[in-house]
């Protein structure tokens, strides 16, 4: 018996420094890139961005977060009162942050870790897993439009379009657990007594949350096409959001914090038409605008909207 406990420890033991590599990779990609390239011109790019585009790329990363603070709020609660309203953007907020920082944006599970009660955390957990399908969904299906149509990468063109429809299908079930009594019954099922812990929201509210969906990842690409103005990197919006989304697929791999490596990589070779300078230079300049810029203000906003004071006459719900 000691010796079978000792080679399940050792195996646990084995586990665990695996997945600690496993998470260190995305730096030691990023730490191999910056020996290969010439860093100074990186950065002389980078100061020379054009300030008027670099705020209307920090605007649209604002909007970005204000969007999904809200899209939550109607997910998680969907209350008119204040006090709720504050409630739910002051846990998306903090949540965003940690998810930043985290490998794979795990830390964004904190949304559902609010709640004290089982069902309701397993509910809340749903509406991550929904919020999230959306956001994956919609940017697989830009990265599937940018495959067709920018010609980001040449592959089979029925294996373009086998990504969209896996990107349409993703943002379909995402919409399916939002509002779908079929799909809540059979999670009951599994797990018992949870029914009463989900909100099933009316066809509008459904589609308030879609089009805030799509208005948010929108922004994101917006963001990133005027980053790339600049800089004056000569590329369409289409191809840089195209490979803007993929870096972002990858981003959700644990291997990788902020996205540092596998988007300098998956840079590199999506924009190899382009200047390798000026491609790393927008990958710096979205990692400081989008990265550190949107964890900083969604951190700061995330306390603000959490220690605001609830009126005495508008209880939260």
């Amino acid at each position: 018996m000691p010796r079978e406990k000792s080679n399940r420890e050792s195996k646990k033991t084995k586990k665990i420094k695996w997945f600690s590599l496993l998470r260190i990779l995305g730096i030691t990609i990023f730490i191999i890139v910056l020996f290969n390239v010439d860093l100074a011109a990186i950065w002389e790019h980078i100061k020379k961005v054009n300030l008027l585009f670099l705020l209307v790329a920090i605007f649209f990363q604002i909007i970005l977060l204000l969007v999904k603070g809200y899209r939550w709020h109607i997910l998680n609660n969907g209350s008119k009162n204040k006090a709720s309203i504050f409630q739910s953007l002051g846990e998306f907020f903090e949540s965003y942050a940690m998810g930043v920082i985290t490998p794979g944006r795990i830390g964004e599970l904190m949304k559902a870790g609010y709640q004290n009660k089982k069902e309701k955390v397993i509910a809340s957990g749903v509406r991550v897993l929904a919020e999230r399908g959306l956001d994956i969904g919609f940017f697989i299906i830009i990265a599937a439009c940018a495959l067709i149509w920018a010609n980001l990468i040449i592959i089979s063109p029925l294996l373009s379009f086998l990504i969209l429809l896996g990107g349409v299908i993703i943002f379909i079930v995402a919409i399916l657990l939002i509002g779908s009594k079929k799909i809540y019954t059979w999670i009951d099922k599994l797990v018992k007594n949870i029914s009463g812990s989900f909100k099933f929201r009316t066809k509008k509210e459904i589609l308030i949350i879609v089009i805030l969906a799509l208005v948010s990842n929108l922004s994101y690409f917006i963001s990133c096409y005027f980053l790339a103005l600049g800089i004056d990197l000569p590329i369409s919006f289409l191809t840089v959001s195209g490979g803007v989304a993929i870096a972002g697929l990858l981003n959700m791999l644990p291997i990788t914090v902020m996205g540092l490596g596998t988007r300098e990589l998956t840079f590199l070779y999506v924009f190899k038409a382009f200047s390798e300078v000026q491609v790393l230079a927008l990958s710096g300049l979205i990692f400081l605008v989008a990265q550190i810029g949107g964890g900083i203000i969604a951190l700061i906003l995330g306390q603000i909207f959490l220690n605001l004071k609830t009126p005495k006459n508008e209880p939260v719900n």
